[in-house]
């Protein structure tokens, strides 16, 4: 083989080298600044979503401490109803029991008193009108602690519908569909 032949296969293929390496570091620097493009696309749209991520925390936690504020309104209204049904329902069991206030009812047949009770009421109307008769104090204290409990089971369903509107009015809770 020529010497010349050697060296023209050489020299072509450090030309082809010398080619590669400039096409290449070309394309680097094309798909370099594409890349760190992309990048900052991308860094863009991850904090565009953690903005919108962040709001919509602050939301629910705004949500979340207005709804636990009603709540603390209805738990506070709610104590403070049962405790003045308790007081007002204990000072009239105490009337009751001490005489002081009687429960009157209208009766329409009476057996008259015997010659032991101490009763001073009148046994009846002779004329048809409607009679009244005091009720025993014990039984009269037994009446009222009956509608207690039913006070305290109507201020407990009270609160519970308070507490039920205030998570619904804050989305918790969905509110029920009429059908």
């Amino acid at each position: 083989m020529n010497g010349y032949f050697i060296t023209g296969i050489a020299a072509g293929l450090l030309g082809l080298a010398i080619g590669a390496g400039t096409t290449h570091e070309l394309d680097a620097n094309h798909y370099g600044a594409q890349l760190a493009s992309e990048k900052a696309a991308h860094a863009a749209d991850i904090a565009k979503v953690n903005a919108e991520d962040a709001q919509q925390l602050a939301t629910a936690l705004s949500k979340q401490q207005a709804a636990e504020g009603r709540v603390a309104t209805v738990e506070q209204q709610f104590n403070t109803e049962v405790s003045n049904h308790a007081k007002d329902n204990l000072a009239y069991q105490s009337r009751l029991a001490s005489g002081a206030e009687r429960v009157r009812v209208r009766v329409t047949g009476c057996v008259p008193p015997t010659a032991a009770d101490k009763s001073t009421t009148p046994a009846g109307s002779v004329d048809g009108r409607a009679a009244y008769a005091d009720l025993d104090p014990t039984i009269a204290t037994g009446i009222v602690q009956v509608t207690a409990d039913d006070q305290r089971e109507i201020d407990k369903l009270k609160a519970l519908q308070a507490y039920i509107a205030a998570l619904q009015q804050q989305g918790f809770i969905a509110a029920p569909t009429s059908q």
